[in-house]
């Protein structure tokens, strides 16, 4: 397997139908393989993990009391003393107003060791839950049945920009417990870069203290901590485990196969939802089957969808984001998603209108292709920024091959905008065009532009595809990265499947000339 270093890395062992996995999230990382090896399992899961860090929001040092004797709690005084560093070199930085997004702060050595050792012993209960919730199911009942070992998750997050080593979080589904540990090496320098250094400078909380000299004086003094210390240190935490957690710590959107299914039917399964509720209570809900957490989510992103906000539409990156939308809508829809809300209900319609046409369909009339590649739209219009994860389950669903074609290069575009993207796919025709894209970065610009579509190039190094495999029962599927060979193509087993076809046909020919 070849991999760079330079990526998150995921390693999975008896997970659903998955005996191991070992997978390093590229930009764009494509999942390959016959059904039921587990490529939505992986999906799924990773898309838990998105929804866990990016509200990873440890609360170590609050504490119900105003004020508490540091024998009762961790905040020592070597604590207050690194804090008061802190602040004072916060304070030298605004005085000189310096803050130009080159500086930050090494994390004092104590409160260093400290953070450390406090992440290495969070309960995994929070994330073990969200799994249960992504798939639908009680987390354990993930592991593989025909195994005794246990479910273990690992995930290495994004490598330090110096060098150094990179936070790991294990998460272990046993029989009767779970276990979990983020543990941050020694090696990896905790800091605070400059995004938290110029937001701290323009809270006013934190500003009215940069004048008091001695920000933590009395508490050094009588050794008792205060809600102000607390504070900050719950803001120095909820910082560093972004910064831990990268790209983790990001935002992450899951478009399911079913999704053509869910936007004709969306209206009338929330309507069922909310009259359950109304009319049979809480206890009756009990004997409803229950959504998955995928299929909720998408649910409500989609009830909610509303107008970008102020500050997406002043940004050059949404500029990029709404000509890949345009060219989507032109180059394969032949038309344009429009959305209004009810003036009553103020729940939102989503309607198809066809270039030339001077009324809009709802949109479960008009084609599976339109209503296949609505949420895509609805999603990048009005939630995917930059740095997110846009999870999509076959692409290729309800599209023609050539428009199969044109949709991997919008997603190539996707990529080359900073979003990150995740597929499963089982089509020959999206694997030849990543190819082709990988292929056309080798060649000089002008040289592109003689090609078809060669206006889009991606770089190998931001994709990773990756083939599922059944083994021999009992085991179960495994994962291994695969490379372009010789011929410049993905090796997927796709030609196997041609061979086998074209051979019959030869076959039924010679009976026939018989």
């Amino acid at each position: 397997m070849s991999t760079t270093g330079d990526h998150p890395k995921l390693t999975v062992s008896n997970f659903g139908p998955i005996q191991q996995a070992e997978v390093e999230l590229h930009p764009l990382s494509v999942f390959i393989g016959p059904s039921n090896t587990g490529k939505s399992y992986l999906a799924i899961l990773i898309y838990a993990l998105h929804c866990y860090f990016n509200d990873y929001t440890p609360n170590f040092f609050l504490a119900p009391h105003r004020e508490l004797h540091s024998s009762r709690d961790s905040i020592t005084q070597d604590i207050l003393h690194d804090l008061q560093n802190i602040v004072d070199n916060l304070r030298a930085l605004h005085e000189r107003d310096i803050l130009r997004g080159q500086e930050e702060i090494v994390l004092p050595e104590q409160l260093a060791a400290t953070l450390r050792e406090k992440f290495r012993n969070i309960s995994g209960t929070g994330l073990e839950d969200e799994i249960g919730r992504c798939f639908g199911l009680e987390a354990k009942s993930l592991r593989r049945w025909d195994v005794n070992g246990d479910s273990h998750i690992v995930l290495r997050a994004m490598p330090t920009t110096d060098g150094g080593p990179p936070s790991e979080h294990r998460l272990t589904l046993g029989f009767s417990e779970t276990a979990f540990q983020t543990i941050i090496p020694e090696g990896m320098v905790l800091r605070l870069r400059a995004d938290f250094i110029i937001a701290m400078s323009r809270s006013m909380w934190l500003r009215s203290f940069l004048s008091q000299g001695e920000l933590f004086e009395d508490s050094l003094e009588s050794g008792r901590t205060y809600r102000r210390e607390r504070r900050l240190l719950t803001i120095i935490t909820k910082y560093l485990a972004s910064d831990v957690c990268k790209p983790f710590a990001q935002s992450a959107y899951y478009l399911p196969a079913d999704r053509t299914g869910i936007m004709h039917a969306h209206k009338a399964v929330v309507s069922a939802a909310l009259g359950n509720i109304t009319m049979n209570g809480i206890d009756q809900i009990r004997d409803t089957p229950l959504l998955s957490g995928i299929i909720v989510d998408f649910l409500k992103k989609i009830i909610t969808i509303d107008d970008p906000s102020l500050w997406r539409r002043n940004t050059d990156w949404y500029k990029d984001i709404l000509k890949i939308c345009e060219e989507i809508e032109d180059d394969i829809l032949n038309g344009s998603i429009k959305t209004e809300r009810s003036g009553t209900t103020d729940y939102p319609q989503f309607g198809y209108r066809r270039s030339g046409w001077p009324e809009t369909l709802p949109l479960n009339n008009a084609s599976s292709m339109v209503s296949e590649l609505a949420p895509v739209l609805l999603y990048l219009r009005h939630q995917v920024s930059p740095g997110d994860v846009l999870i999509i389950e076959e692409p290729e669903s309800h599209l023609h091959p050539s428009m199969q074609v044109q949709f991997t290069r919008q997603l190539a575009a996707m990529v080359n905008a900073g979003i990150r993207i995740i597929i499963t796919t089982h089509s020959e025709w999206v694997l030849e065009e990543l190819a082709n894209l990988v292929r056309l970065s080798f060649l000089p610009t002008p040289d592109r532009d003689k090609i078809a579509g060669g206006g889009v190039a991606l770089h190998p190094d931001k994709v990773g595809a990756w083939l599922f495999q059944q083994g021999t029962f009992p085991s179960g599927s495994t994962v291994s990265q695969i490379d372009l060979d010789e011929s410049g193509l993905y090796p997927t087993g796709f030609d196997d499947v041609a061979t086998i076809l074209h051979n019959n046909w030869a076959r039924i020919s010679r009976q026939l000339d018989n």
